[in-house]
């Protein structure tokens, strides 16, 4: 009977602990820009510029079947332009942070978007070496129009921001964040960001369910 007790404190009182962790998070949704140009500004009401999330698998050289949606909530996009397959330096924090704290983005999803020819799919070497790893996974679009795909995520960037930045997605698309993965401090900063946005996104499944079930 005490245990059931405890039980029914624990449910009453989650819904106000996963508001506080949110509310005491380091990184406050104000400070998670959208990136983009704004699509209306009513009042009371933004809509914010999505980008296409849905890529060809990897398995399928001539992309011509049917696309997959890269993730299902918030996840990391990384646009291999043809110019910067060779240069991997470029990824040096990420490195870092794969080889030696794998533990800190094993539950973040990363996407490789490759630019494929018709018969045959680029990867450079070193990033052959990620595959494993169950968060990573490579997708590919069609090199004729990679180039409009590509620069759809950097559309109205701000000046500083390099077109081999990692991109942060949120779950409606919305592009939220860049990061020059050279650094450690950027793969850091890119961490904090995600899981930020994973508690968004959480609470807002809670607070929709939370909804539904007062509706019935």
């Amino acid at each position: 009977m005490k245990n059931k007790k405890w039980l029914l404190l624990l449910i009453i009182a989650f819904p106000s602990l996963f508001w506080l962790i949110l509310e005491t998070s380091t990184i406050q949704s104000s400070k998670l820009p959208y990136y983009g140009p704004k699509l209306s500004q009513k009042a009371g009401d933004t809509s914010y510029y999505t980008v296409n999330t849905s890529f060809y698998p990897l398995e399928d050289k001539q992309t011509t079947g049917p696309s997959v949606k890269a993730a299902d909530g918030a996840f990391i996009l990384s646009l291999l332009h043809p110019k910067y397959l060779k240069e991997t330096y470029r990824l040096e924090g990420f490195w870092e942070y794969l080889n030696y704290k794998t533990e800190k983005i094993a539950q973040i999803p990363f996407v490789f978007l490759i630019p494929s020819e018709t018969d045959t799919i680029n990867i450079p070497k070193d990033l052959k070496e990620f595959k494993p790893h169950q968060n990573i996974q490579f997708l590919q679009w069609k090199v004729s129009s990679y180039d409009s795909l590509w620069k759809t995520y950097f559309t109205e960037k701000p000046y500083y921001i390099d077109y081999s930045f990692f991109v942060l997605i949120d779950g409606q698309s919305h592009v939220r964040g860049y990061y020059d993965i050279r650094y450690a401090s950027e793969m850091k900063r890119l961490i904090e960001e995600y899981k930020h946005l994973r508690l968004k996104e959480e609470k807002q499944k809670l607070i929709e369910s939370n909804e539904i079930k007062s509706r019935t």
